[in-house]
Formats: C-alpha cells, structure tokens, sequence
C-alpha cells in the first residue's frame, strides 16, 4: 500500500469492488454468484471488507490519539458503532417486511424460515427481542454486528499498539488463540448457538489492518521475493482446490473442508493465510493503481466513498433479489437463476446510481463531508510510523 495525501483512492477503489461482491454474493442462488472470488479460493469478500475496516480505522483515528487522547478517540468509535447499530436494525427490519411480503405472494415457508428468519417469525416477541440485543441476526445481515463489536475492539489495541506493537500482536493472537479452543464467543439468542462471525477470531485481521494502515501508510509493503513466490503457490494451490482440479478430482475440495482449517465463522488460518497472500500479490503487482483511474474505477472509488448507505441498500436489495427469485420460481416458468442473474446486474446499476446521487448531494458543501469529520477512508498527513 503506497501512501497518498488526502484521500486513498486506491482503497476507496477496493472497498468499492468489495462491496460490489458482498451484493453479488448475498443474492442465492443467482448465477453471477459463481464469478465472485469465493469460487476460486479459500477467503472471501468477508476477509477484504474487514481488512479494508481496520485499514481505514488506523488512517482516520491512530493519529487523533496524540491529537485528541483516548478519550476522543473511544468517543468516535462509540459513536460509529451506534451508526452502525441503528443501520443494522434498520436493514433488518426492512429485510424482515419483504421476507413478510414474500410469503405472501408466494405461500414458500422459506420465505419466513430459510437464513435464521424462523426465529423472527415463529417466535415474533423473542426474535426481535433478539434482533434488538444482537443476539440474533438473519443470514447475510451478519457483517455489521462483526463491525460494531471491532470498532469497540479499535480502541484497545490502538492503546496497546501505542505502548508496544509486540503486546498489542501478542493480546491479539491470544484472543485468537482463545476463540479458536472455543473458550472465547459471543452467544447467540433466543436460538442456541453463537455469532456466525466470531469477533475474537475476526479482531486478528482487523487489528492486522489496523497495524497495517498505522505503520506502513507511507513506507509501502516491501516486496520479498520467497514470500512473492509463496503467496502465488498458495493462492495456484487454493485455486485447484476450490475447482477440484478443474474439475479432474472431483473430491478434492471436500477433502480440504475436512483436512484444512478454512472454516469461515472462527476465520481458519487457512482462509487467513489465503486472503494475506492474495493482499500481498494484489499490491505488489498494483493492480488497485492500474484499474482505479478507469471507467471501471471510478465508479468503483465513488461506491467506496459511500460505504455504508451503499452497503445498507445492497443488503435490502439482495433480500428483494431472493423474494424476486422466490416468486420467479413459484409463480412464473422463468429460470430464477436467470430472473436472480438479471435482478444482479439491476442491483448493481442501482448502487452505481446512489452512489453518484449522494456525490451529487455533496458538491453543496466546498469540503467533502468526510474532510471535515475525519470518517473512514481519509489518509492522514502523518508520517505513518508508530509513534513512541
């Protein structure tokens, strides 16, 4: 990552193509799906949009705890994540109405049972009891609670990376360490269970993040050559894994989800390992400078601008995609996989569309508001070292 005055386009590119195939991925079933990297290796946009998270928290707010102290900066974080809570509950509950209306129009009890939704339904004053204290949260409405409980995590180790970046990796691995024994988890209510997404497991990749955006903001990741060479081998290796040899081992890649840690809610080192080495070829090879200056691109970077109503709105367009796909199949001779195809492609001139209306909203004020607040995705003027 090479450091950028004002703001990085570079990461507002990638958070914007990351937020490109949340959306793409959170419509089942639809046949773009099966284009999405998810196919191909063993992380997924999940890993990205953390990474990015912790990225974009080191730029804006490791530099205001010399300015402001901890107590500023824990107040920022707060404050983001009851944004974020009150964008959650929002997204749920509109999601929760379609799914409402879904089963009325098309009498599929999946509308109302499938991704965790029976809870809700079935139990109407528990689940959203539930829903209220994060304690349950409907299939593909999972990130935002994982990005609450890590903005409440940011604060902690900005702290611990002020007085040693050795204790803040160390607390870090061990809070890992702990999630991966199953000692450590965030239990899930009025269903049994826990967290889809473990926060002491996923606050490893944040905090990698944060580490990252604190520390080498300016100096850029040197390249290696052996870990240039290894990452490409893992990721060729992944690649044949996740396509059982292009097909020519047909059980290779059950036999990985058996013998390599790649499980998703406890973030498996494989999956960890995987998405670092992606990361690493990604920037040495500058792929985010090359396409940000494109058609492409830019559209990309102005998605990546408006993160979360970008990402508020695909996720309640990926509940109306599958209500869409559900009716096509009950209602209708029409290929759902075709109608949830063409739906995508919709969806995403829907978020291109947004995403140019809230610029256009902006150039009333002469400074961005970003500019003015310090919100995510602003690469401070400082020098990018840990300061002591």
């Amino acid at each position: 990552m090479h450091a950028l005055r004002g703001r990085n386009t570079v990461i507002d590119f990638w958070r914007g193509l990351v937020l490109v195939i949340i959306f793409v991925n959170h419509v089942p079933g639809n046949i773009l799906e099966h284009l999405t990297p998810r196919n191909y290796g063993f992380s997924d946009a999940a890993e990205a949009f953390v990474f990015i998270s912790g990225l974009s928290v080191a730029l804006v707010y490791y530099p205001k705890l010399a300015q402001s102290g901890i107590i500023g900066v824990v107040r920022r974080c707060v404050r983001r994540s009851f944004e974020l809570y009150r964008m959650h509950l929002v997204m749920t509950g509109v999601a929760v109405a379609l799914f409402s209306v879904g089963y009325v129009l098309s009498d599929d009890v999946g509308m109302l049972e499938a991704h965790g939704r029976g809870a809700v339904f079935d139990d109407t004053a528990r689940g959203i009891t539930g829903v209220l204290l994060l304690g349950h949260q409907l299939g593909y409405f999972n990130i935002l609670p994982l990005y609450i409980a890590l903005m409440l995590w940011a604060p902690v180790v900005m702290v611990l990376m002020r007085m040693n970046i050795v204790l803040a990796a160390a607390v870090s691995i061990g809070f890992y360490a702990l999630a991966r024994a199953d000692i450590l988890a965030i239990p899930s209510w009025p269903e049994p269970g826990r967290w889809f997404f473990n926060p002491f497991a996923w606050q490893l990749l944040f905090t990698m993040g944060i580490v990252t955006g604190a520390w080498l903001s300016e100096q850029g990741v040197p390249y290696w050559r052996p870990a240039f060479l290894g990452a490409v081998a893992f990721l060729a290796a992944s690649l044949i894994t996740m396509t059982n040899a292009f097909g020519l081992a047909p059980n290779l890649l059950w036999s990985a989800f058996v013998n390599i840690d790649i499980i998703k809610s406890d973030l498996g080192l494989g999956r960890l390992v995987h998405f670092l080495a992606l990361a690493y070829v990604v920037t040495q090879l500058r792929f985010g400078e090359a396409l940000q200056d494109t058609a492409f691109g830019v559209e990309m970077r102005r998605l990546g601008r408006n993160a979360l109503p970008v990402f508020a709105v695909g996720s309640i367009l990926s509940a109306l995609g599958e209500v869409t796909m559900t009716l096509a199949a009950v209602k209708s001779s029409a290929s759902p996989h075709v109608v949830g195809m063409v739906f995508t492609v919709f969806g995403i001139l829907g978020l291109l569309l947004l995403a140019r209306y809230l610029e256009w909203k902006k150039k009333g004020s002469p400074v961005p508001r970003q500019e003015r607040t310090g919100e995510a995705g602003l690469l401070p003027a400082a020098s990018g070292r840990l300061p002591q």
